[in-house]
């Protein structure tokens, strides 16, 4: 999830090129910070965007590629997370909440192990 700030700073620096298909933001290995790796946020030209984004259209115009990969990475990558972006334009990430994140089925880790194991049960 993307804050406001970040939705209309996202479409200022897309509007200061127009060759941009959008914004994307990734990762790269930093082992001199405590979790290894530093997101980066880089212009995507059009034409050259990568099938294996997550692509975000925002409510601004404009478009935010994820790196797949950025995703995940650590404990649940950007998963749950608020990315925002300051004054300065720097990138915010915020770790995501304490709540358990839902797969595409809408259900917990947790909930799939006890279904899967109650499945199990009954077919004994």
């Amino acid at each position: 999830m993307q804050t406001d700030r970040a939705d209309s700073r996202l479409f200022a620096l897309q509007s200061t090129k127009s060759d941009v298909a959008g914004c994307r933001l990734g990762m790269t290995n930093n082992w001199g910070s405590p979790s290894g790796f530093t997101y980066t946020l880089n212009f995507v030209k059009s034409g050259e965007e990568d099938r294996t984004d997550e692509r975000i259209d925002l409510e601004s115009g404009a478009t935010l590629f994820v790196e797949r990969k950025a995703l995940w990475v650590g404990e649940g990558g950007l998963l749950g997370a608020t990315v925002d972006i300051d004054d300065k334009f720097n990138l915010i990430v915020n770790s995501k909440s304490d709540e358990p994140q839902r797969g595409s089925a809408g259900l917990t880790a947790d909930e799939v192990a006890r279904r899967a194991a109650t499945n199990t049960d009954e077919e004994r």
